[in-house]
């Protein structure tokens, strides 16, 4: 499926050809709510070594979450998330053990130097001159079911039916990214 099958879709299941011109809308509607929720493996991209600058570095843009930091020559000693006072209260100075979220893109760190890590990159914003995407080419249905439910809170209409199709979707993806693949072994008894 791509952007222009999607839309087609969602007007066909809408029902209604006065709201077709917010399609558009709603799948952009669909995809912030899903860079809210959603942290799977897809979405996951390398931090490249980035120097602290009194005490904080900032996220790119695309970046909506942290998976994992960590000091290079430490990697098996990840730096532990923990609120803003926290960090602050176990001083400033030395190599980072914490760090906490600050304001939208800022990290701030209680130490200095240089660190690593493992970040959430939003999903790429599907429209005309992106017509796919790895969660669309994926699972279509999450975005059928999120954008027919914005459509729905547009309308005013009932969103419950939707609200649990795109919940189940949901799920299915977090469930396809949990699962381990690799090489099937029988045990015998």
């Amino acid at each position: 499926m791509n952007y222009a099958q999607l839309s087609q879709a969602i007007a066909d299941l809408m029902h209604r050809t006065d709201l077709s011109a917010s399609i558009p809308t709603f799948i952009s509607l669909a995809e912030a709510e899903l860079n809210r929720d959603l942290r799977v493996r897809q979405m996951e991209v390398d931090l490249a070594l980035t120097s602290i600058t009194d005490n904080m570095i900032t996220l790119a843009t695309d970046i909506v979450d942290v998976k994992s930091l960590w000091v290079p020559g430490f990697e098996g000693t990840p730096l532990e998330p923990n609120g803003f006072d926290a960090v602050l209260a176990n001083g400033l100075t030395g190599r980072p053990t914490m760090y906490a979220r600050k304001g939208a893109k800022g990290v701030f760190f209680n130490g200095s130097g240089d660190v690593k890590g493992v970040v959430f990159q939003k999903i790429p914003g599907l429209g005309d001159s992106t017509p796919e995407n790895w969660l669309l080419d994926e699972h279509p249905d999450v975005y059928l079911y999120g954008s027919l439910k914005q459509a729905a809170i547009y309308a005013k209409d009932d969103i419950t039916v939707y609200d649990a199709q795109y919940a189940g979707a949901l799920a299915g993806v977090t469930g396809t990214s949990k699962r381990i693949t690799g090489s099937m072994r029988i045990r015998t008894r």
